[in-house]
């Protein structure tokens, strides 16, 4: 598969949480932490795009439900492989 560099410019609070999110993780680079947070987005959107929701769950209790309203497509999406 062809690679393709991409830059991004985020502000200091942004690159912050990168960091943070790439210690918990023990993620080797800023971009697996990236390619994590693509993957989470597109399996979200899937389910979204089936009128399915997204939530948190502990124990059988539903903790928290999420809402991405710009990521929420008019039409269903087909799978789209990041490998």
């Amino acid at each position: 598969m062809a690679k393709r560099r991409v830059q991004f410019i985020f502000p200091d609070q942004t690159v912050k949480k990168l960091d943070y999110l790439k210690k918990q993780m023990g993620a080797s680079s800023r971009t697996e932490v990236l390619k994590t947070a693509i993957e989470l987005l597109n399996w979200a959107m899937l389910h979204l795009a089936r009128g399915e929701e997204i939530a948190a769950v502990k124990d059988d209790e539903l903790s928290e439900t999420i809402a991405i309203p710009s990521a929420c497509p008019p039409t269903p999406l087909k799978e789209v492989s990041g490998q």
